[in-house]
């Protein structure tokens, strides 16, 4: 009986992967089209999938609703198609030799990097998942070498950390010289609001989120010149391409509109 009960769940399985899948190609029919195109995936569509919540941002709830938004492919969101987009045009031939520190990596991203020929890629979080094959790192106490690293990317980790500071000078020392770390936080205005008495409860009532730990603005590039970097800031504006739609607005696409490329 044991064998055909294995059978029989294996059949089962089966079954409902072909399904899931099928009905996943009937769902991307409502996505047919040429007029984005998600470079994580190298997919067209004709529209995105919205994304949507309403966040409390000091004490006053925001719509953060955006049209055109998600990929409906791979998931991807405007920040991810922005950064890819940008380190792609930036890099343009990836160079070989190349050594990157990836923090919280995005699923999309750490397969492009380590599918590059003759990259030492190091994908990494503060509590990991063994399947993914990411080392546990703690960013307030990274366990390399300085000057270890040709680029790092940290895309939305230093608004979780209380002493970003910290944080980014030991971005810094590990960074090789010439090397670059491409950052990114929410962003919300110009200056910086941070109270550190906060508790969770009224972290998530004036940031949005109680797991942040301020609502950064643009005055971050002078936290990162102060740590050695020498920073430039870049934005959706600067960063043509078909990733988003460029002519939109919304809380959401303002605050994941910036990108800081630091230099060490």
């Amino acid at each position: 009986m044991l064998p055909l009960r294995r059978t029989i769940s294996a059949l089962r399985a089966s079954t409902h992967e072909r399904y899931a899948r099928l009905r996943h190609r009937l769902h991307l029919l409502k996505y047919l089209g040429t007029r984005f195109h998600c470079p994580l995936c190298d997919r067209r569509f004709g529209r995105l999938q919205p994304s949507g919540a309403t966040y409390t941002l000091r004490g006053v709830p925001v719509d953060h609703f955006t049209a055109n938004s998600v990929c409906p492919q791979c998931g991807s969101g405007i920040r991810h198609r922005f950064i890819f987009t940008f380190l792609q045009q930036t890099y343009g031939v990836w160079p070989a030799d190349l050594s990157i520190l990836h923090f919280a990596p995005e699923p999309g991203f750490a397969e492009f990097f380590r599918g590059l020929r003759n990259v030492r890629y190091v994908g990494c979080d503060l509590q990991p998942c063994p399947e993914r094959g990411l080392q546990q790192v703690d960013i307030l106490d990274i366990p390399f070498p300085e000057n270890s690293f040709d680029l790092i990317v940290c895309v939305h980790v230093l608004e979780h950390i209380r002493d970003d500071l910290r944080a980014i000078r030991e971005l810094h020392r590990v960074l090789k010289p010439g090397g670059k770390a491409l950052l990114a936080v929410p962003i919300y205005g110009p200056t910086t609001f941070d109270d550190p008495a906060l508790d969770f409860e009224q972290r998530q009532l004036m940031y949005g989120i109680g797991d942040h730990m301020r609502l950064n603005g643009l005055d971050l590039q002078a936290k990162l010149t102060e740590a050695g970097f020498r920073v430039q800031v870049f934005s959706t504006d600067d960063v043509p391409g078909d990733y988003m739609d460029h002519a939109a607005s919304s809380p959401h696409i303002e605050s994941d509109k910036y990108l800081f490329w630091c230099v060490k």
